[in-house]
């Protein structure tokens, strides 16, 4: 075999190895005596550059062609023949061919017998090739081809090669599912086209007299489609969605995606469904520099089984401005809109169709426009929030304040070795309107609240633990449009409160079942005094109770927002025992126990509340366990020392021992100590899992380490679901159960979801769906409601690896 760089080709025909040694020898014994090599010091070797995924124009058009064969005849500067095992490469293509004629001054190859291209990954074969090498057009004979960004590969009469990144394939059929052995194999899938066009550059590709043949079934021929060689976005219509629904009857929508520019885009997409009629929904994005959004609108002309138009609204903005002042800086704006036609839109439509968004599903509908601003330590926040509640006579709800307008400031300051202070000031009007909520004879205390918390802190912090001393003063003053239940419009709350934190940290070495850990023990108190003051007449606008857990009963306040402050006079005492891996720090194991004790009884609550008595709280445990990978653990127990009873259990588990193995289960209760029932019980359990016992044919073992997102292997089930069910009402409340098969080319899902809409009515959806792998997904789209209900689903081709022309590499 004979290897040459055709810059450097001599006038004479090389056709041994022998011509190759002499010119070798000639070679040293002309190297200059005082060269590193005439020195004895080595030779010095530049370095190479590295090989990089995509080449420049100049490494494409202008780098050295170098060439290998069993015998070569060449005339410099002309031509070139290469025979037997005949090669010619350069950066980012490689061709080979029983003979290949070289034309130098035309840059034109013309190769024969068996002939090979991997072009940037995309591999050709044929009997014929014509090519122009440093813009690479030309047309090669009956080929065969893979490409390597959507991962097919077919056959086709002709292929013109248009430039480095387009060509046009005529008579082609083409499929992902890889070859089994066998003459009588065929692909599950195949897809013909009279012709098809590529474009790597824009990752798109046409096709003219298309016909899909799916197991043994064809399609009719469409004139031609277009689609995307990779995940890239791409203007068309996207594949149609199918579904049954118990509400809305056969439900096809089929949308059409428009990419505006690379940093926007619309979806458009008419929906027909048999019980209900026609509707359309729209979604737009768009991404700047300075800001980023998305608005999303569905319209029904006529509902026929509620004989009126319905529509549903949804925006996000957000954004900064910078005003061109150094003294003022930037200016952050942010606006959400939610907006329905109807009370009964959030039970009509429960899921989301392409355009609908979940917060148009809800009863609760925000809308906020805000403006902030910051410099320093120096922050301030204005916004007007308003609410749609959407309303239902068998259970009405109270909708939340609107606030028209809210303005916040607040100023920082955190010293590391001193004191930390802050204040704030925060004046809102607030504004509600009952009349809508159905036999409700409530009348809202709107009005105005202003109010000023400062507060200052100095905290000890060192390796062995912490005390840290806080002082806050809350200021507070109500102005009503009404009087107040003692007469009078105005009111005004000034309350001090101090607390003090302290703890410990200490640890030891240890070891459990051979592993080598480190264990702490953190034993901490927490001390708050607030005084008494009456509060009963004041209105609640934005406050409720906090859950009772082990990270807020170390609080001051059981209250988020500002209109209660709960008289305290209490100590909250627990300890942690944390377990990490000596070798990494990981927590493994976290134990945690912890108790607050009232000096004296609570007397400010929220209405309808029971207050704390004096005396011990119930007693907190919780625990968390994270040993490895496969298994994770978290509960709570809250006990009543006082009866010795459980009032709340929550227990939640994760068993994922593989990819594609997951088990979430997940029980919670609550019981009414004083009656001693259980107010609610709830089982909740989430998979996916893969059926073995259902594979087809003799599989691998799949317990070992599994490349990612491509799935167990082909022929292959999974099962997938996720089951709430109320122990107290004993029955499920959602439901959804599916199946899904791999094929290796092609998946296949068929999902059963039932959702309960109110205390007695509920709906149900069949969603099925084809995924031609590397081409497009037919039928409705189960994959979102998949990984929305079961916390760590994995799509079988989720995160593929980055295409590579290395992989592929010659």
């Amino acid at each position: 075999m004979h290897r040459h760089s055709i810059s450097s080709l001599t006038p004479v025909a090389l056709r041994t190895t022998a011509a190759w040694a002499v010119a070798l020898v000639v070679g040293l014994a002309a190297w200059p005596a005082g060269s590193a090599w005439g020195q004895g010091t080595g030779v010095k070797l530049r370095t190479s550059p590295k090989l990089e995924e995509n080449l420049s124009p100049k490494e494409s058009t202008q780098s050295t062609v170098y060439s290998t064969a069993d015998s070569m005849v060449t005339r410099p500067d002309m031509d070139l023949v290469l025979q037997g095992k005949a090669e010619i490469r350069k950066p980012g293509m490689n061709i080979k061919a029983d003979r290949i004629d070289y034309d130098q001054t035309q840059d034109i190859v013309n190769a024969t017998g068996q002939v090979r291209i991997n072009r940037i990954g995309n591999i050709f074969e044929g009997p014929r090739l014509t090519l122009q090498v440093d813009s690479f057009t030309g047309a090669m004979d009956k080929p065969r081809f893979e490409l390597i960004q959507s991962q097919g590969y077919g056959t086709a009469e002709r292929i013109d090669f248009l430039d480095s990144n387009r060509m046009v394939a005529h008579q082609t059929r083409y499929t992902t599912c890889r070859r089994q052995p066998g003459p009588d194999w065929l692909p599950e899938w195949l897809l013909k086209a009279t012709s098809l066009s590529t474009d790597n550059e824009e990752s798109t590709g046409r096709a003219e007299g298309v016909q899909l043949e799916f197991m043994g079934m064809s399609t009719p021929t469409l004139p031609a489609a277009s689609f995307a060689l990779t995940d890239e976005r791409k203007s068309g219509f996207l594949a149609p969605l199918y579904g049954i629904d118990t509400l809305n009857g056969i439900d096809v929508m089929q949308p059409y995606y428009w990419n505006i520019a690379p940093n926007r885009d619309a979806t458009f997409t008419p929906r027909v469904m048999t019980k209900r009629g026609a509707a359309l929904e729209t979604d737009f994005r768009y991404l700047e520099n300075n800001y980023n959004g998305q608005a999303r609108f569905n319209y029904m002309p006529s509902d026929s089984l509620r004989q009126q138009s319905r529509w549903g609204l949804s925006t996000l903005h957000n954004g900064s401005y910078d005003t061109g002042l150094d003294s003022v800086g930037r200016i952050g704006l942010g606006l959400t809109l939610n907006r329905v036609s109807d009370d009964n839109y959030w039970r009509d439509f429960p899921r989301t169709g392409t355009g609908a968004t979940m917060a148009l599903t809800q009863r609760l509908l925000p809308s906020t426009g805000s403006v902030s601003w910051g410099r320093g330590n120096f922050s301030m926040t204005a916004q007007v929030q308003r609410w749609q509640a959407l309303q239902d006579v068998s259970s009405p709800i109270t909708p939340p304040y609107d606030r028209a307008p809210q303005l916040t400031l607040r100023y920082n300051e955190w010293n590391p070795s001193g004191l930390d202070w802050s204040i704030t000031g925060d004046t809102t009007r607030f504004e509600a309107d009952y009349s809508r909520i159905p036999n409700s004879s409530a009348l809202p205390m709107n009005g105005e609240r202003s109010y000023v918390l400062g507060q200052v802190s100095h905290p000890w912090v060192r390796p062995w633990g912490f005390f840290t001393p806080k002082m806050q003063l809350h200021g507070t003053r109500y102005q009503m449009d009404r009087p107040l239940s003692d007469g009078t419009a105005v009111a005004n709350r000034v309350l001090p409160t101090f607390s003090l934190d302290s703890g410990l940290t200490f640890e030891r070495e240890t070891a459990w079942f051979g592993r080598s850990l480190v264990q702490t023990l953190e034993p901490r108190a927490f001390y708050a005094r607030t005084p008494y003051r009456k509060q009963d007449m004041l209105p609640v606008y934005d406050t409720g109770i906090t859950d009772f857990n082990l990270s807020t009963i170390y609080s001051e306040n059981p209250y988020v927002g500002q209109d209660r402050l709960v008289d305290n006079n209490a100590l909250t005492l627990g300890v942690n025992s944390r377990f990490f891996d000596a070798g990494n720090g990981a927590e493994l194991l976290r134990l945690g126990v912890a108790q607050r004790i009232r000096f004296a009884d609570q007397q400010v609550t929220l209405p309808g509340q029971t207050a704390d008595k004096s005396g011990f709280s119930d007693l907190l445990l919780g625990a968390g366990m994270r040993w490895d990978d496969r298994w994770s653990v978290d509960s709570l127990v809250q006990l009543n020392p006082q009866t010795s009873t459980v009032s709340r259990t929550t227990l939640q588990t994760r068993y994922n021992p593989g990819p594609y193995r997951l088990l979430n289960l997940a029980y919670r209760v609550n019981r009414n100590v004083s009656t001693g029932t259980t107010a609610s019980e709830m089982v909740d359990v989430g998979w996916q899992w893969p059926l073995s016992s259902f594979t087809w044919g003799d599989k691998p073992d799949d317990s070992g380490v599994v490349k990612g997102g491509q799935g167990l292997g082909a022929d292959r089930w999974y099962t997938v679901g996720r089951m709430n069910f109320s122990v107290t009402d004993h029955k499920l409340v959602d439901t959804l159960i599916g199946f899904e098969y791999d094929a290796g080319c092609w998946l296949g899902r068929v999902v059963l979801e039932r959702l309960q809409s109110t205390v007695t009515t509920s709906s149900a959806r069949l969603l099925f769906q084809l995924e031609f792998v590397g081409l497009a997904r037919v039928g409705s789209s189960p994959l979102q409601s998949l990984k929305n209900n079961i916390q760590r689903y994995q799509y079988l081709r989720d995160d593929k690896a980055t295409t590579s022309r290395f992989l592929q590499y010659e």
